[in-house]
Order: structure tokens, then sequence, then C-alpha cells
């Protein structure tokens, strides 16, 4: 078990490394500046020292204001130069976030439906958000900080050593147990930021499943069974924080005690030596500087070992995600069909089942182009998984698709969608204008294509009245629109795409009779060379089909009476 879970994070870390590596030259500049920056950190300490025992005490101001100068000059440099450097540093630390996020992204883009059905949508957005940018924080936070912390700790120890080997070794004395200390602790981090991470998780997914149906919960008068569940989390997020938040604390106060006692001890013997004149004031000065440059690289150096433990539980999260399999992929080399494209369907002994005794079996089927058919069944007899099939979100288990004489699996998914267009049960709107609607996954559609297209799905009058014309936002979800407005806009979408074949899934179910036959007309009328291939609960109101297939239980039937 231990085994198998240090295997899934070593090839999570490489994993991560591989966003690193592109950025390794603009990350060497930066480290280069910050080492530049460390190395002017460490001269003022020696030069506080100069101004003491040279200057002050030998009441030679000439030494006093020429050190003094200095380091007001060297101050002024590092602050220009520390800035610049953090702004590259933005800028590098956002690019690997984004290129991360980005990468999991196009992944999940890649997935098919049944992945989303068993992962809640929250806990994938609270993976992409907050434990991608854990991993991010760590992954170049850490580069930086050890690069940095190195220079200023070896640096402030060889100095420390020539100034005095005694207070040297009292400083780090105690070193090794704060190490002791962390590696105990290590799996207790691990534990509490994995809680805190899906507690997290479990809000977000409250939330992105409840505000979009606040409409619905109004109607139940479900509003404080809600708030309720969402006080509940609200307290076992608040509990989880607050146990990481003492266990935090815990494990940044213990070696900073430590280390506070090692710099009393320090002082001790520091006093003595100056009181007994075998080392001046001005050395234990610059000795305490020192040794303040030195621990704090310690200190970091050990709470990047917490940190570590932190941003493996979110890695490890994230690449959960990636090492989800893609069902359906392009072929290396595709076939495309172009203006060849005619819309003939045959599936051939189709068998597939996501779950035991849900899917299709032995599905035999051959639609001629430009053929209209109506496909009937109860709910969970199978008709989505059909059209999720015939769209290619899966590939069956047994048996073959074709479209014009060609298998699905050496088509190019891109032209495959777009010559097969769905209409939804569900009409899918973003929060955008309604041109870019209407356009959506033809953005290089011209004004006058989409007007065009929304004037034949009878809807160019609705829009023309809006306030902003095509540039009116539809609202999220298209909250603003009635059921049958969004049906139309989705009819003008599929219209402009131009397609070969148009499956209507439940397309008007949300719509009155009259309404449904005026779309039936329209898609008569519009589409009367592609084939169609409907699904409907509503047969009376379906007219001039060529077949009717009847669905029960995963098998497929022809009425034929």
């Amino acid at each position: 078990m231990d085994n198998s879970k240090n295997i899934k994070r070593d090839n999570a870390f490489r994993w991560a490394l591989g966003f690193i590596r592109p950025e390794v030259k603009s990350l060497a500049f930066v480290m280069i500046l910050a080492a530049f920056m460390t190395g002017f950190a460490l001269a003022q300490p020696y030069f506080t020292k100069m101004l003491i025992d040279d200057g002050l005490m030998a009441g030679n101001m000439d030494v006093v204001i020429r050190f003094a100068v200095l380091i007001v000059v060297m101050s002024v440099v590092v602050f220009f130069v520390s800035g610049f450097n953090r702004w590259l540093y933005v800028g590098l630390s956002g690019r690997i976030l984004f290129t991360l996020r980005q990468d999991v992204y196009n992944h999940l883009m890649k997935l098919s439906p049944q992945f989303y059905g068993h992962w809640r949508t929250g806990d994938i957005v609270s993976r992409l958000d907050g434990d991608v940018a854990e991993v991010q924080r760590f992954s170049t936070d850490s580069l930086l900080a050890v690069v940095n912390g190195s220079l200023a700790l070896v640096g402030s120890l060889a100095i420390m050593l020539s100034l005095s080997w005694q207070l040297t070794l009292i400083a780090f004395a105690l070193l090794p147990l704060q190490v002791i200390f962390l590696r105990r602790m290590r799996p207790l981090v691990e534990r509490s930021s994995l809680r805190l991470r899906e507690q997290s998780a479990h809000v977000s997914s409250f939330f992105i499943e409840t505000l979009p149906s606040v409409k619905f919960i109004q109607a139940q008068s479900a509003a404080d069974h809600e708030q309720a569940r969402l006080n509940r989390l609200n307290h076992s997020y608040l509990d989880d924080l607050l146990k990481l938040q003492i266990i935090s604390h815990v494990t940044g106060g213990i070696p900073g005690l430590l280390t506070s006692i090692a710099t009393a001890c320090v002082f001790i013997l520091g006093g003595y030596f100056v009181t007994s004149g075998t080392a001046t004031i001005g050395t234990l000065i610059a000795f305490s500087a020192y040794m303040a440059r030195a621990t704090g690289p310690v200190q970091t150096f050990l709470g990047l070992y917490v940190a570590y433990q932190r941003a493996m539980v979110s890695l490890v999260r994230v690449r959960a995600l990636k090492d989800q399999e893609i069902a359906v992929t392009d072929p290396a080399e595709p076939i495309l069909l172009g203006p060849r494209a005619t819309g003939d369907i045959k599936l051939e002994g189709v068998r597939f089942f996501y779950e035991p005794g849900r899917g299709v079996r032995d599905i035999s089927l051959h639609i001629p182009a430009g053929q209209k058919i109506l496909i009937t069944g109860p709910s969970g007899s199978g008709k989505s998984t059909l059209i999720n099939l015939l769209h290619r979100h899966y590939d069956p288990e047994n048996g073959g698709i074709f479209l014009d004489g060609v298998a699905y699996p050496e088509l190019s998914l891109k032209e495959l969608r777009r010559i097969i267009a769905v209409v939804d049960q569900d009409t899918i709107l973003f929060n955008g204008s309604v041109r870019d609607n209407i356009a959506y996954g033809m953005k290089e559609a011209t004004l006058e294509q989409v007007t065009a297209a929304a004037r034949a799905a009878r809807i160019d009058d609705f829009i023309q009245k809006l306030p902003q014309g095509y540039d009116t936002p539809v609202g999220e979800r298209g909250a603003q629109l009635s059921g049958g407005q969004r049906q139309r806009l989705s009819i003008a979408r599929a219209l402009l795409m131009k397609p070969r074949v148009l499956i209507l899934d439940e397309a008007t179910s949300a719509v009155d009779a009259e309404t449904e036959a005026e779309f039936q007309q329209m898609l008569d009328k519009y589409f009367a060379d592609c084939t169609r291939i409907i699904i409907s609960h509503h047969v009376g109101a379906i007219r001039n089909l060529d077949r009717v297939f009847s669905m029960t239980e995963g098998r497929l039937t022809e009425n034929t009476a």
C-alpha cells in the first residue's frame, strides 16, 4: 500500500516538473538576480562590524560615513533589483500555473460522459483551482527558496565560522532535534491537508449544485434545508481548518522555539567573550546578524519540508484527473470526408454497457443519407447511450459504427462532430452574447450568417427587440430566456453548422404542441437533405417519417405496422 502511494507521488512529481522545464532559462535568470541580492545582503552585516569597530570604537568619522553611505547605496540597489526580480518571478509563476491548469483542463475535455457521471463537479473544480495553485506555489517558491536559502546559509555559515567557530557550533547544536521533530509530524500534516482539501471540495460541490437550482429550491420551500446543509459543511470545514492551523503552528513553532534557545545561548557565550576581551562588540553584532541570516534559511528548509507534504497531497489529487483514461482518441492519420459527406450511417452489431444492465446490445441499423427516423422508448432504455455512441463520446465494446462507409475510429473527431449535430433536451447556453451562443463551435461565422440562421429558426424578430440585439447577454445558462427561446437558439446553432446528420434528443419537450408542430415544419424545411434521427415521446406531432423504431432494454426494433 505504502509502495503504491510512493509510486503515485513520484509519478505526480515528475509530471509537475515537466511544466517547469520550459521555463528553466527564465527561472535561472531569476535565481541569478536572487543570488546577486543575497551577496549584497551578506555584505551588510560585515560592513556594520567595520563601521562599529573601525569607525565608532576607533573614533574615526570618515570610516563611519563611508560605510554608512555604502550601506544605504546597497539597500537602494537591492530595493530596485528585488522589485524587478519579483515582477519576473510573478510572471514566471503565473505561466507555470496557467500551463498546468490548461493541461489538466484539456485532458478533461477529452473524457467521456461516464467520467462526469461519477465525479462531482465541485470536486473537479476544487482540484483545478485550489490544488493546482498549491502545487504551483510549491513548485516555483521552493526552487527559489532553496537557491536563495542555500547561498545565504553557506555564505553566512562561512563568515560565522571565520568570526567564531565556538558560537557557530552552539547556534546549530539543536538543528538535529528540529529535523527529527518534523519527520515525526509528516504523516499528521499529510492527513490533515488531505481532509481539508476534501472538505473544500464538498463546499464547492454544494455551491455548484444549489446556485443554478435556486428557483427549484424556492419552489420546494427547501431554502432552510440547504442552509442547514451549508452550515454543517462550514462547521466540518472549520473544524479541519482549525486542526490544520494547530498542526501548522506546532510544526513551525517548535523549531522556532529551539532556534530561540540556541540564539539565547549564543548571546550568553558571546557576551562572555566581549566582556572578557576575546571578541569585539562589532563581532558579536555581526555574528548575530549572520546567525539570523543563517537560521532564516534553515527555518525555510524545515518549512518547505512541511509545505512539500501539503503540495504532494494536492499534486496527487490533481494527477488523479490526468490519470483518467481517455476512452475516445483521434487517429494518427484521420480520413477527412469534407464536402463528400452525405450522412449515411450504419451500425453493425453494436454493443456497449457503461454500467451493468445499462447500455445497448446487438444493434444493427442502416440509415441512408437523407432519411428521417424516429426512436421512441421509456427512460433508461438506452436512447441516450445510442446518441453518445453516434456522437462518439464512447466507442462500442463490440461491433462498429460507420459514417459514409468509413469506420468511426478512422475519422477526425472534430469533423465527425461537425457533420453530426445534436440538439439536446437541455439547451446549453453560456454567459455571453446571443451571437456568441449561436456561433458557438463556429467562431468564424459572420454576423450575416448568424442572422440568417436565427431567421430560419424564427427567433430573429425576438433578438432584434432585445436592448443590444445580437450583442445582448443571455445570462448564465441562458437564464433570461424562456425554454422555447433557448431551444430556438439551439436550432439556429445547428443550422449554422450545416450538418449532414441532425440528432434531436427530446428537443421540443419543453414547448407546447403548436410550437412543436412549428419546429417540425421548420426542421423539414431547412434540414430536408440531412439525415435526421429524432428521439421523442410525442410521436403524434412528428410527420413525414421514413421509419419508426422502439428501444427497449437496450434493444432496437423497427415498427413495421
